[in-house]
């Protein structure tokens, strides 16, 4: 790979070629760095490199010709070149993979009070490393091009930059070293057993929670490590999986606050890859184990009377309205169970043993048993399995009118 800085100061280089990482990368041939003086491109006038912004405003700006100069100069067809700015995107770990994957990058470093923007046409990407105002864009460039060298096949030993900070799009784990002891704090204990998979759980689990204590913005989706799940805590999921324990397999709750939670990781594979036998008769089981639930102290009521009478979220389509009222016209009795509420194939883990984990519980608690009936069989015709197969496989008598209803009903729900 080949980086190159253009600069107006390309002393302020000078350091960082002299990093032991950079400078062992650059001897043994993994990264070759070109800096290149814009004013060697100018014809070496003051005026000829920087001037004062048209209709006036502090400061001075670089000149469109004297960049395109330096630009032409370095550039090739394999070339990504990329102006350091406050109006480019957010510098990322996964941009710095991005552009190591590059052939020959071009930072360009503006300074003063930025560049012409004319400019702005001539480059392929504008990067900024944070919000807030530097004098130049050399300390940037430097930033990004460590972030991407660091990458390189060969510069870093072992697993030294798979193990870090943003690497899972989390900050990296807490780790200590001697002394085991010292003003009364210890290295925790775990660290000392030399249990690999311990540890290896301890250091996913600390960095999740540091991650949710000081950076939470990186957090931007619910997301599944090796051994732990983390997700927003939806409506009544805490709640329901506490109300559950040693009712149902649920995951366990190891960490939570008003925001997040951290689950144990489902073990086993989820029932969508599964073979059609298995999923017909595992979704059965599923539907019957989630009935058999004694209901008279659960806390959480779904039914469709606490919907009407406004006890859950009031955003619902006119279509779902109408589907409501048409099952009171008919005198539709509601045959109350515990109900998943939102069964899919993939919140369903399965093993040798049969199931081992149900997943997403935010919209369980008391409803009809037709309401998990109807998504069921909707699921399993996706699968190329029957409506009249699956409720054989149930053993259950149903009523066609208010299955009939349900079917609209979970569709507009």
């Amino acid at each position: 790979m080949k980086i190159t800085f253009l600069s107006i100061f390309p002393e302020s280089f000078s350091s960082f070629l002299s990093f032991p990482v950079i400078e062992r990368a650059v001897r043994n041939g993994l990264v070759d760095i070109e800096v290149k003086d814009i004013k060697d491109c100018t014809d070496g006038s003051f005026r000829a490199i920087d001037d004062s912004p048209y209709g006036g405003g502090a400061g001075l700006l670089l000149r469109v010709d004297a960049l395109c100069n330096a630009l032409s100069a370095v550039a090739d067809a394999s070339s990504r070149t990329i102006l350091m700015g406050p109006k480019g995107k957010m510098f990322t770990q996964k941009m710095a993979h991005e552009l190591a994957e590059e052939e020959h990058i071009i930072l360009i470093a503006g300074h003063y009070e930025g560049v012409d923007e004319r400019f702005r046409r001539y480059v392929d990407d504008e990067v900024s490393i944070g919000d807030y105002v530097l004098t130049g864009g050399e300390s940037a460039a430097i930033v990004v091009a460590e972030a991407v060298i660091r990458l390189l096949d060969g510069v870093l030993r072992g697993k030294s930059s798979k193990e870090e900070s943003f690497e899972d799009g989390i900050l990296e784990y807490p780790q200590y070293t001697h002394p085991s002891v010292y003003d009364k704090a210890e290295v925790p204990e775990v660290l000392l057993g030399g249990n690999r998979e311990e540890i290896s759980r301890f250091c996913e689990f600390e960095a999740i929670r540091d991650t949710i204590r000081l950076r939470p913005d990186l957090l931007e989706e619910d997301r599944n490590f090796n051994f732990f799940s983390l997700h927003r805590d939806y409506r009544n999921e805490s709640g329901i999986i506490r109300w559950l324990a040693n009712r149902l397999p649920v995951p366990e709750i190891l960490y939570e606050d008003d925001r997040y939670l951290v689950l144990s990781r489902p073990k086993g594979r989820t029932l969508a890859s599964a073979e059609r036998e298995r999923i017909l008769k595992t979704m059965a089981a599923v539907l019957k184990m989630l009935w058999s639930i004694d209901i008279s102290d659960c806390p959480y009521d779904e039914s469709l009377g606490k919907i009407v009478s406004g006890q859950r979220d009031r955003r619902l389509s006119y279509e779902a309205w109408r589907l409501i009222d048409e099952s009171e016209r008919i005198q539709m009795s509601e045959d109350m169970v515990f109900s998943h509420g939102s069964l899919r194939l993939d919140r369903i883990f399965v093993n040798g043993n049969g199931i081992s984990c149900i997943i997403d519980m935010q919209y369980a608690g008391i409803a009809d048993r037709y309401r998990d009936l109807a998504s069921a069989i909707k699921l399993l015709e996706k699968e190329g399995i029957g409506m009249e197969e699956f409720i054989n496989a149930l053993d259950f008598d149903i009523d066609e009118k208010k299955l009939e209803v349900f079917l609209r009903i979970v569709n507009v729900l």
